[in-house]
């Protein structure tokens, strides 16, 4: 497998809190109405409401690897697929979860810390950050070309007379217009 870009690592990890959340609503949703302070016996309807909850999460979690092309749709696996049209849209969806998630959990800390909590927290604040950096830099090309030289310092309104590749430009010329400018003369020894 090639090596994987930043957006590629958001997809999988993202897919994957995805899936860690849901693998506890699925397999064992009397769990989670043993961590109620009042213990009780599980409804049909909430455990019908968790277990849909999970397939929920991992359905997203299977769509955001299909859409954002870490899953190839035409089963081509060199790589040489076009880009894929459905993965900046995703990228958006799925940011815009792990912010709402984020800040649904902050608010939710304002009763006292819990590890729960504080976990959920950490987990979906980091993936939103990676999420809004990805969102930002990640569709950028690099920014140095074969050369090194950055072909963006310069261009309109503003340019940029300090760049090394117009510096040496200038020396060039210079170079060529002294040589022009020197006279030949030719000496004969006797």
């Amino acid at each position: 497998m090639a090596t994987m870009d930043a957006f590629q690592w958001y997809s999988v990890t993202s897919s994957a809190y995805f899936a860690l959340q849901a693998v506890p609503l699925l397999l064992s949703p009397k769990l989670m109405i043993s961590l109620l302070a009042e213990p009780r016996r599980l409804m049909q309807g909430e455990a019908y409401i968790y277990r849909s909850f999970a397939l929920l999460l991992l359905a997203f979690a299977a769509l955001n690897l299909l859409l954002t092309g870490i899953i190839p749709l035409d089963g081509r696996s060199d790589g040489t697929s076009q880009k894929n049209p459905y993965a900046f849209p995703t990228l958006t969806i799925t940011t815009a979860y792990h912010m709402c998630t984020a800040f649904y959990i902050y608010t939710q800390l304002s009763s006292g810390w819990s590890f729960a909590f504080g976990t959920g927290l950490i987990c979906s604040g980091l993936l939103f950050c990676f999420g809004i950096w990805n969102i930002v830099f990640g569709s950028q090309e690099k920014l140095l070309s074969k050369m090194g030289a950055d072909k963006r310092t310069s261009g309109f309104p503003f340019s940029n007379s300090e760049s090394a590749k117009e510096i040496k430009k200038e020396a060039k010329e210079k170079e060529k217009s002294k040589r022009r400018s020197v006279p030949r003369t030719t000496s004969s020894r006797a």
